[in-house]
């Protein structure tokens, strides 16, 4: 019998589909500067470029084809400093919380180990200091 093949719980690969949608993505005031010098901007050109104020917060632009603003041709622009709610992806409180919706995260995210358990999942990201408490 072959032992079973490990992997991490989640490994980013990469694949930009969590980066598709409309809105959501918001950038801390802390966040700015970091996300701007990757796209050789300062905070206020790449606030005036890529984001919209909205209750107090930046967020982030999407394109016509609803894209992230910040997606370029090799993916992320900003994934070394991307914001905290894409650093959270996929240990979101509902994914954590509710079954059938890490059920389907799985089965959209190549990231998710595919053979991992919805048990095993929530037990690895409590590990990893996130919970099924929103924040």
């Amino acid at each position: 019998m072959k032992p079973k093949k490990h992997r991490a719980p989640f490994e980013c690969q990469r694949c930009n589909d969590c980066c598709q949608g409309r809105g959501g993505i918001f950038l801390e005031a802390g966040e700015i500067a970091a996300a701007a010098a990757l796209v050789d901007l300062s905070p206020d050109q790449f606030i005036a470029r890529h984001c919209r104020e909205r209750d107090g917060r930046y967020e982030v632009l999407v394109g016509a084809d609803g894209a992230c603003g910040l997606m370029g041709p090799q993916g992320c622009r900003i994934h070394q400093a991307k914001p905290a709610i894409c650093r959270r992806w996929p240990f979101f409180p509902g994914i954590l919380a509710n079954p059938s919706a890490f059920e389907d995260a799985r089965q959209a995210c190549p990231g998710i180990d595919p053979d991992i358990s919805h048990e095993e999942f929530v037990a690895y990201a409590r590990t990893q200091g996130y919970s099924e408490e929103k924040s």
